[in-house]
């Protein structure tokens, strides 16, 4: 691979230029430091550097905190005045005496002529504009192409198990600037917060399920899981107290600044680094526009998907792509500041090298950055430094690394603007180096008016390309559960599997009904009315508790949630519990006045009397039917008695006739048989009587139960039981969403 052409060395005692300096590219593989102070001449020498990376198919990412950096798309190929001419600073044309036009032909020959006398022409800037792909990404703002950084929530595309340093890592950075966005102290060890947010990303992301901030705050208030760690969620963070977060992060997304955080085009480092015909891509993510909060969130989520892809990628030896941040300072601080993008940056430096990824920081002011990440760089570029502080810390690293003392001094002595003192561990020794002329045209900060007019036409290309990322950020929106006032949380019931979820309110009860028994059941009733009062007036649906789920099935829309709740909440429906769910509860249960039996809940008339038929009433019914069955046996039984009486009697009778015949014929004898007839007859008679008294009984029981063919429904009689307030017990309360 060829030399990065960075300039030409310089002589330490005279100051005269001497052989082109080239720059190994694999060098760049143990990082690298700019550092210098302004008017130095440090920007210059990265847009270079950044210009070479690009001539070696290196992609680049360039964090631009300052403006400078968009430079590196003002490529003219002709170097004509008219193409200089839009960028010229009419305010400062007219503090020289100049106009706008007299300015831009001034440039464009400046221009022509520093790259003339660095054996550079107009071919080298159209050949550096043909060989890479360019843009300006402007999160938070349409300037330049969006970044959609929220849909860094998004579930990860291989699962959490294959990678759970890397995903934690990711995870930490976005709870630790959306922290920081909210001005929350976001210590891993030691914040609730903190420890929460990560928690529930954690969870969604180890079950393939990806979160938008209208997802995660409802899940703040409501988390899917009942610990953190060894204790119940509501001992480490009861819900009351987590009611500040969950406002906040509302907060956050209501800001209407907020909206243009979540357009644009996904965080995808692969495609920050390669345009679609494979050519290298130069990323500059622009975020001078942003505060100080909202950069460092920006920043360290971007580092953290570059440590992420990083690690996907195999080993090598050649340099593969670069990441370059102008200004570290605030970013990189010596211990103990631990901003969000500390942690990233230190990873890269430590472990990038085998992936062939290079880190390349710059800064004024040396002792901006932590002492660990200085010796993790092994190519240093030192400008004109400000203070005897910031020598004094360079000289300790530069000594520590080797160099001479008296050398040292030597160089860092003759450095002036555009001349840095380049150490590079893979060299010999170190040397001077001034800075070869930029192909891009070094306007100085780009506002974002300018952006917008540089990446117009990018930017129209991002916004039909972005539709479906919109209307997934839409689909979250939609699909987002509205935050619940305490103590309700997020219940799910499929009743139709329909695409709309309504708010009901959830309530589990158990009752007593006198002669009844007490019964355990649970309805949801609509929340669509004006006050909590009202809210058991509607008809109630009846629900499984076993198939509430605390997600739905499928995405679906909310409805909305009337205002009463949020004033009211829990005070609100707890009384109107108390006060009319007694009467909600009456029961018209049917009695049965001959056995004193009462129907269960829900059951018709008609099973009732078939349940008294069987004797499942109760013990009343069940001894009317044994005396009655016992009754039926002895009726047969003197039924049949009977029956032999009479035949008894008759055949009495006859004998005593034919004993007595003698009477007819006119024999004197005595009548015989008479007192046997008539002890027949009076058992005969006496098993009649025992025999209708048995007819009786039965006919008496056979009315208890209703007759013969069973129960007649129509003795059954209607009463109405309402339960006291003392019998009707609230076992639960709540909210669920009916689709």
């Amino acid at each position: 691979m060829p030399g990065l052409y960075l300039g030409k060395e310089v002589d330490p005692r005279t100051g005269a230029l001497g052989a082109r300096l080239d720059l190994d590219p694999t060098d760049l593989l143990t990082h690298g430091l700019v550092v210098g102070m302004t008017g130095s001449g440090k920007t210059g020498l990265a847009i270079a550097l950044i210009e070479e990376t690009l001539k070696q198919g290196v992609p680049v990412i360039a964090i631009d905190p300052k403006g400078d950096l968009g430079n590196l798309l003002l490529l003219f190929e002709s170097l004509d005045a008219a193409s200089f001419a839009p960028w010229i600073d009419p305010d400062a044309a007219r503090r020289e005496g100049k106009d706008v036009t007299a300015a831009a032909a001034e440039a464009a020959a400046v221009w022509k002529k520093g790259l003339a006398e660095w054996g550079l022409s107009e071919a080298d800037v159209a050949a550096q504009k043909k060989c890479r792909e360019a843009a300006i990404y402007t999160p938070g703002s349409t300037a330049g192409i969006p970044l959609n950084i929220l849909q860094s929530l998004d579930a990860p595309s291989v699962p959490f198990a294959s990678a759970e340093e890397d995903l934690r890592d990711e995870i930490a950075g976005i709870v630790s600037g959306l922290l920081g966005l909210l001005q929350i102290d976001a210590d891993p060890l030691r914040s609730r917060d903190y420890i929460l947010l990560s928690t529930l990303i954690e969870r969604a992301w180890r079950a393939g399920k990806g979160l938008s901030l209208e997802t995660l705050i409802p899940a703040v208030a409501d988390p899917p899981f009942d610990k953190l760690g060894a204790l119940s969620l509501e001992s480490v963070y009861p819900r009351k107290e987590r009611q500040a977060l969950v406002m906040a992060l509302n907060n956050l997304l209501a800001s209407p600044g907020f909206e243009t955080w979540r357009e644009g085009e996904p965080l995808d480092v692969a495609r920050l680094l390669r345009a679609a015909d494979g050519r290298p891509r130069l990323s500059v993510v622009y975020t001078a526009h942003l505060s100080d909060e909202e950069r460092l969130f920006v920043t360290a989520l971007l580092l953290d998907k570059v440590k992420t892809w990083m690690r996907r990628q195999g080993g090598t030896t050649q340099l593969r792509a670069l990441v370059y941040m102008d200004e570290i300072y605030g970013y990189f601080p010596p211990h103990p500041a631990n901003p969000p993008t500390k942690r990233p940056l230190l990873t890269l430096l430590k472990q990038a090298r085998a992936q062939g990824v290079s880190v390349v920081l710059a800064t004024q002011n040396p002792v901006d950055l932590d002492y660990k990440g200085l010796a993790n760089m092994g190519v240093w570029m030192v400008g004109r430094l400000q203070t005897t502080q910031d020598r004094e810390r360079l000289k300790e690293g530069l000594l520590d690394a080797g160099m001479d003392a008296a050398r040292l001094e030597t160089l860092l002595d003759a450095t002036r603007k555009r001349v840095f003192l380049l150490h590079d561990v893979h060299r010999p020794a170190p040397v001077l180096l001034h800075s070869r002329w930029a192909l891009s045209y070094l306007r100085g900060p780009l506002t974002r008016e300018e952006i917008g007019r540089l990446m117009g036409g990018e930017q129209a290309q991002a916004a039909r390309a972005k539709p479906e990322a919109a209307a997934a950020a839409r689909d979250a929106s939609e699909a987002g559960a509205p935050v619940l006032p305490a103590p309700f949380h997020h219940n799910y019931f499929s009743r139709y599997g329909g695409e709309l979820a309504d708010a009901y309110l959830l309530v589990k009860y158990a009752v007593r009904y006198k002669d009844a028994g007490e019964t355990v059941g649970v309805r949801a009733y609509a929340l669509n009315v004006s006050s909590a009062a009202e809210v058991l007036e509607s008809e109630p649906v009846a629900l499984d508790e076993s198939a509430l789920k605390p997600q739905p099935d499928k995405p679906v829309r909310h409805g909305d949630l009337p205002g009463w709740l949020a004033t009211a909440g829990g005070r609100g429906v707890e009384k109107a519990l108390k006060e009319r769910l007694p009467d909600k509860l009456a029961l018209n249960l049917w009695y049965d006045p001959v056995t004193k039996a009462t129907s269960q809940p829900g059951e018709d008339k008609a099973a009732f009397a078939v349940r008294l038929q069987s004797g499942a009433a109760g013990g009343a019914a069940a001894k009317i039917m044994d005396r009655l069955e016992k009754k039926r046996r002895e009726l047969a039984a003197a039924e049949q008695d009977l029956a032999g009486r009479k035949t008894e009697k008759w055949t009495a009778l006859g004998t005593a006739i034919l004993s007595n015949i003698g009477l007819v014929t006119g024999r004197k004898r005595t009548i015989t048989g008479a007192g046997s007839v008539l002890t027949k007859n009076r058992m005969e008679n006496t098993a009649e009587a025992r025999v209708e008294a048995l007819r009786a009984e039965v006919a008496e029981l056979e009315g208890e139960l209703g007759g013969p063919g069973g129960v007649d429904p129509e003795r059954l009689q209607a009463r109405a039981m309402v339960p006291s307030r003392t019998d009707v017990k609230v076992l639960r309360y709540d909210l669920v969403w009916v689709y």
